[in-house]
């Protein structure tokens, strides 16, 4: 099977409440993750509920939550013929009152190959961007507590 992930990390002079407060205000992505025009969440933030999002020149996909630990991490999968889009989405406190905050993105399956050649240069850029400003937003928020 065809496998590729990029992976990008920041931190935050926050609390894991900070980061969490953001990622589960999922209509609000696209305020991070300029890579998209918008995304919705069908329910509670829980596994099994599904979501849509549009990323900026791809069309429209469904996700589904797969994995959420509260307060600590989540993922998401977008499933196309064949192929699967995996977000992961971690943190952990560090020193100093910080938190690492982690996202990656797995791409498995057959065409995995081709998603390599026309997504990976847009996540190299944007995902790195989409996790610093998250960690900018975790950061304001915790200075207005």
């Amino acid at each position: 099977m065809f496998k590729w992930k990029i992976t990008a990390s920041a931190k935050a002079q926050a609390r894991p409440s900070d980061v969490w407060e953001i990622w589960t205000d999922v209509a609000a992505w696209p305020k991070w993750d300029h890579e998209l025009e918008w995304s919705s969440l069908n329910g509670p933030f829980k596994v099994g509920t599904e979501g849509k999002l549009k990323p900026k020149g791809w069309p429209e996909s469904k996700f589904c939550l797969i994995s959420v630990e509260e307060g600590k991490a989540h993922s998401d999968k977008t499933q196309m013929p064949f192929t699967s889009i995996v977000f992961n989405h971690t943190m952990a406190p560090c020193e100093n009152s910080q938190v690492k905050i982690m996202h990656t993105v797995e791409v498995s399956g057959l065409l995995a190959p081709l998603l390599w050649l026309t997504m990976r240069f847009a996540l190299k850029k944007g995902l790195p961007k989409a996790v610093e400003k998250l960690a900018k937003m975790a950061e304001a928020r915790a200075q207005t507590r």
